[in-house]
């Protein structure tokens, strides 16, 4: 029969898993994350879960029933962790397995525990789903290459080819005359292309995004609203607004955009029912208010490159500085070190920043 002081003695041990647990993933959101809300969600997950202890009967025979020197468990090995995300995994699973045990040997104890660690457990899968969708969506947008449209088939998938290889870190599909299957071929081929590390953006049809699985959507101020295109869409899934204004770009962010597009900043001939220009001091007020990617787009090329850069902006889109070039490879490798060459100096000389 199970004594008490063995029900305490795993009481004690599974506090500590989850405290300990709790403390790696506080600690990944706050110094590898910058994430102020989640680190205050983890922090006042694992301050109620101690709480807990002061409503445990016969508290004290938690640090009595303690038998550290003598756990059988102590000296079995670690796993190894891979990398980043199996340190999230890893440490969820500890949290996670912990509050389990507290909601079943806590029973035994105090009946009322089993209802308050299942409300903890279930906390915790909350928040792994926001630590995980964050970082899904944590894309490089530096060099967002934007397909010209109507291209003949064996034509474009040579010229993302050549992009990919060149460097773009980011691929958007913009199709405005084919056929809904047509495009969905398309779709379904390049992202077959794509290695992972390049996001891959479906331009205005969901439906297209989410048959070809494709990272995400982006969506113009005409289209769906962004409210049901999420319901649609899920969480998971990149959500991308074209804007034109502060105000616009405001108004995306407010209601969930993952980033935003600001253009045109110079006169384009891409598309012919492009906004006027608005140049770069609103690219760059835009930019100083967000609190999400932004990517400027519209005329950019290499001669004006790095008057962009300056403000701040976290990639830039282009379609003809690449797509119509007859060397697409070329073309994206100049743009790529062009940026690369911006950044080291900005990192170098601090008073190079906007």
């Amino acid at each position: 029969m199970l004594s008490l002081n063995k029900v305490y003695r795993i009481i004690d041990a599974n506090l500590n898993r989850a405290g300990e647990g709790l403390r790696v993933l506080e600690d990944i959101t706050r110094f590898c994350m910058n994430d102020k809300d989640l680190t205050e969600e983890l922090k006042t997950l694992r301050h109620l879960i101690l709480k807990e202890i002061n409503s445990l009967p016969g508290k004290e025979k938690l640090i009595i029933s303690r038998s550290s020197l003598k756990d059988v468990g102590k000296n079995l090995k670690e796993e190894k962790r891979k990398g980043f995300l199996e340190l999230i995994d890893a440490n969820f699973r500890r949290v996670q397995e912990a509050e389990r045990s507290l909601e079943e040997f806590g029973k035994l104890i105090l009946p009322s525990w089993g209802e308050k660690f299942r409300q903890f457990r279930f906390k915790t899968y909350e928040i792994e789903k926001q630590i995980k969708t964050k970082l899904r969506k944590k894309r490089n947008y530096a060099l967002y290459a934007i397909t010209k449209s109507s291209l003949p088939e064996k034509e474009l998938f040579s010229k993302v080819e050549q992009a990919i290889k060149g460097g773009i870190t980011a691929l958007q599909l913009r199709e405005k005359e084919l056929s809904s299957r047509e495009f969905l071929k398309r779709a379904l081929k390049i992202k077959n292309m794509l290695p992972p590390h390049i996001t891959f953006i479906i331009n205005d049809r969901i439906d297209i995004a989410l048959a070809s699985d494709a990272d995400g959507v982006h969506l113009g101020q005409d289209d769906i609203p962004l409210k049901i295109a999420r319901e649609i869409m899920g969480e998971e899934k990149t959500i991308g607004i074209s804007t034109h204004n502060v105000e616009q770009a405001k108004i995306a962010e407010e209601e969930g955009a993952d980033y935003i597009g600001i253009g045109p900043v110079f006169p384009t001939s891409t598309k012919p029912d492009a906004s006027p220009s608005i140049g770069c001091k609103l690219v760059f007020e835009v930019k100083s208010r967000a609190k999400i990617p932004v990517v400027a787009i519209g005329g950019i090329s290499l001669d004006n490159l790095e008057e962009v850069l300056k403000t701040g902006i976290d990639g830039i889109a282009v379609v003809s500085a690449i797509f119509e070039k007859e060397d697409v490879l070329k073309a994206t490798k100049n743009l790529v070190e062009r940026i690369k060459k911006f950044k080291k100096t900005k990192d170098a000389n601090p008073s190079h920043k906007k």
